[in-house]
């Protein structure tokens, strides 16, 4: 991912903690090569804000939580913000209002966290914008419920993860506007007996959030997922904020 960066490049860096080596491994050589260095944070003078020309804190306070739910929020909202400013038209004023709606929907994900929570495997389906919040979901999943999750491009089913979609199976799907493709792939895994779960805000679905397709939906799909990884953890009696083998911040290779 490297090649071609000389003094003409900008590197951002984004961390929570600004302590995650391999960001650092990243921008010293960037450094090396003249790179300009722009950071995202939480932690005022933490090595990668040092190592940076300009830095944006996405004043999330601190993050006691392992899984660091709130800073990925923040962090996200923050590039919004930042698209903002390059022209794209995105309204986050509402974005409070937004998520509040989501929390008090809290009764209905804890339902779907109850007939999930004995599974043994669960798949997340997103495609665009809604394919890293996939990976984000499928990951908390993973790390706070330990479930054996993924996250995936809804066209990458057919490529082997459709052979395990079982009767019951749980999968997520991030159905963003009138996304046709997205329903399809998800009519596939249902079709195969799949226990489906459709996060959208235009279309049909398990659980809708209400937003406009301006970039706000893969933060409110995020906490949606982050709310039904709660409550599996939950329900199976785990340490939510302190998941088994996991560290607040990688500072080694």
């Amino acid at each position: 991912h490297f090649i071609g960066v000389d003094k003409d490049t900008l590197v951002i860096a984004i961390s929570q903690s600004g302590e995650t080596m391999d960001v650092i491994e990243a921008l010293k050589y960037a450094k090396k090569n003249n790179a300009k260095i722009v950071s995202i944070v939480n932690v005022p003078y933490s090595t990668v804000q040092r190592m940076s020309e300009a830095s944006l804190n996405i004043v999330a306070g601190q993050e006691i939580c392992v899984a660091a739910t709130k800073s990925f929020v923040n962090q996200v909202t923050l590039m919004l913000a930042i698209c903002q400013e390059f022209g794209f038209k995105i309204n986050l004023e509402n974005l409070p209002e937004k998520i509040a709606q989501i929390l008090s929907s809290k009764d209905q994900i804890e339902s779907i966290a109850k007939d999930i929570y004995k599974k043994q495997d669960l798949y997340v389906l997103g495609r665009g914008l809604s394919y890293p919040v996939a990976r984000e979901i499928a990951l908390k999943i993973k790390e706070i419920s330990y479930i054996h999750a993924e996250g995936m491009m809804g066209g990458e089913l057919k490529h082997g993860t459709i052979a395990l979609i079982e009767k019951d199976t749980p999968v997520i799907s991030l159905i963003s506007g009138k996304d046709y493709a997205m329903v399809s792939s998800t009519k596939e895994v249902e079709a195969r007996g799949a226990k489906v779960i459709r996060i959208t805000n235009e279309l049909e679905g398990e659980i809708k959030v209400n937003t406009d397709n301006d970039g706000k939906f893969g933060i409110l799909a995020a906490i949606v997922g982050q709310l039904l990884t709660y409550y599996i953890a939950l329900k199976k009696g785990l340490p939510i904020d302190k998941p088994r083998n996991l560290e607040k911040s990688v500072t080694v290779k």
